[in-house]
């Protein structure tokens, strides 16, 4: 191996080195509480050679968001092995589940970056791959609701609407888990996983307003 070559995998291995620093610091303490010094200090390296890395603490958190969004994606295209828009969209909502479930802190870890990121502070390739990865996990959404569309399974109201729709109530089931709400209640994950894809798909009151389009 020449010279180059070795420095160029020193580098990187370094790089992964001051992200899973950062993460494991940010598992314990808010982001907002972790400076670049801390990283620093537990990697033994100048805090300049993290800035060779990256431009901010926010460029930082913003590769950890991004990071934790591409595997979701790679969960999400899963979903495509399944034949029809029903089994698609279940082993999207599974996936989702199990990207947040899996590893609650790493997912906590990822909200929380996102969430206290200054995007002005983040380097412009670093916010057009955020840009990016959000606009091929919609893309995957969209083939999903157009294969329900094909299969006459959906309502007129609009792609946006419906997937916006469709996340927000999956977040929001997945978040009262994390949260810790109705810990007493809810007894067993796998029917809870069954009810959220049951009022997803056909409501939450028996009968519903059969005639609504």
């Amino acid at each position: 191996m020449g010279v180059s070559e070795r420095k160029k995998r020193e580098f990187a291995q370094r790089e992964t080195d001051i992200l899973n620093c950062a993460i494991e610091l940010f598992r314990t303490k808010h982001p907002s509480l972790v400076k670049m010094d801390d990283i620093a200090k537990h990697l033994e390296i100048g805090r300049g050679t993290i800035y060779l890395h990256f431009k901010s603490k926010d460029d930082l958190m913003a590769r950890i968001q991004y990071e934790d969004y591409v595997r979701l994606r790679e969960r999400l295209e899963k979903a495509f092995e399944e034949k029809t828009a029903i089994d698609m969209s279940r082993r999207a909502i599974r996936a989702y589940i199990d990207h947040c479930l899996g590893d609650k802190h790493m997912y906590l870890v990822a909200k929380q970056c996102g969430v206290n990121l200054n995007i002005d502070n983040v380097s412009e390739d670093m916010r057009k791959m955020l840009t990016d990865e959000r606009s091929n996990r919609l893309s995957l959404l969209e083939k999903i609701y157009k294969q329900a569309k094909n299969e006459n399974l959906i309502n007129s109201r609009g792609t946006y609407p419906n997937v916006a729709v469709a996340w927000g109530m999956i977040r929001g089931a997945v978040e009262v888990i994390l949260d810790g709400h109705f810990q007493n209640e809810i007894k067993s994950e796998k029917a809870y996983l069954e009810t959220i894809e049951h009022v997803l798909f056909f409501g939450l009151f028996s009968g519903g307003n059969k005639g609504e389009t």
